[in-house]
């Protein structure tokens, strides 16, 4: 007699409808259904039907283009979960989280990307970990997909792993908030703070828990498949706004003197090239890069890393923050 499935616990998924605005449709378009997919799968072995909301800017989206999607791509998901779609007001990426996990109903709840899709066993394997009364906070495992030059030399060189790197994934203090779970109740505790960047809250937020020993596990089983960057333009952009990111981060964690963080991108510059020409040269084939693509590859990642140092560069001339929030310092010098 085959073995009976464990009962899972109620959740709330918090899917964010900014992502969907970059992204061609067909990647919302496959995450919708994936989800769909993955919610009919386990539904049944919940106390309730999960409950899924997607956040959007009203200032920017129409609900009926989330409306017409849903019916389009996943028609089952309303009948197996219980779907809200929710206006907000030109919140953006990481206050659309603290938005939705403010307003869940659950003990447990899932941050999601619009433009992710779960892949089979994501939600078990995800909120499985929480029977560990001490674990906070569980990390899943985001992989970017590729499809061309521009795809595929950022699957080498993004934040994400590649799916040949599972084992180097589980062991790192790191996680995305494009795949994640939380106790409802100590993320409302613990919101992501308030920064002045643009994407780089969830490691800063996660480090700092973690070093104040609360429960945090990375499970490589939790798996997602992110959409590609939309083109070689959003590319640069990217890179710039991460660049600025790290001015603030350089700020907020070193040293607030200011010739301190105009040296420092020099430096990153140099070592993010090394490590970035290593992948692409040595990992190419694993994502279907081509040798003969490769030096196209390595001046790509190139370019994007120039656009991050002039995105920090200019950020250390034209910024200045005050004051320093003390539980994100670290060894911090004043000007």
């Amino acid at each position: 007699m085959a073995k009976a499935q464990s009962k899972l616990p109620a959740v709330t998924l918090v899917i964010e409808w900014e992502n969907a605005i970059d992204v061609a449709d067909e990647w919302t378009h496959r995450a919708m259904g994936a989800l769909e997919r993955e919610i009919e799968a386990v539904a049944p072995r919940m106390p309730v039907k999960p409950r899924i909301m997607y956040l959007y800017d009203a200032t920017a989206v129409e609900p009926e283009v989330i409306d017409r999607t849903l019916a389009q791509i996943a028609p089952r998901l309303n009948e197996v979960a219980e779907v809200e779609i929710v206006p907000t007001p030109g919140f953006t990426y990481y206050k659309l989280k603290n938005y939705g996990i403010a307003r869940s109903t659950t003990d447990l709840t899932i941050m999601l990307d619009s433009d992710a899709a779960p892949q089979p066993g994501w939600l078990e394997n995800l909120v499985s970990p929480f029977a560990d009364p001490e674990v906070m906070i569980v990390g899943g495992f985001t992989v970017m997909a590729h499809t061309d030059l521009v795809s595929k030399t950022m699957a080498l060189i993004w934040l994400f792993d590649l799916p040949e790197e599972r084992e180097e994934t589980a062991r790192k203090i790191l996680a995305h908030a494009n795949n994640c779970a939380v106790r409802t109740d100590f993320f409302r505790a613990h919101p992501f703070p308030d920064f002045p960047m643009f994407k780089k809250h969830f490691g800063m937020w996660l480090r700092d828990l973690v070093d104040r020993g609360y429960g945090f596990v990375r499970t490589v089983d939790a798996m997602t498949v992110h959409a590609p960057h939309p083109g070689l333009g959003y590319v640069l952009w990217r890179g710039w706004q991460s660049g600025s990111d790290r001015d603030f981060q350089l700020y907020l964690e070193k040293s607030a003197g200011r010739m301190r963080r105009l040296g420092s991108p020099f430096g990153y510059l140099a070592k993010k090239t090394k490590r970035n020409w290593t992948r692409i040269a040595r990992k190419g084939g694993l994502v279907g890069l081509p040798a003969w693509q490769r030096p196209a590859a390595m001046a790509m990642a190139l370019g994007y890393q120039l656009a991050s140092t002039a995105g920090e560069v200019t950020s250390a001339l034209r910024r200045t923050f005050t004051p320093v929030p003390a539980a994100y310092r670290r060894g911090h010098s004043p000007d």
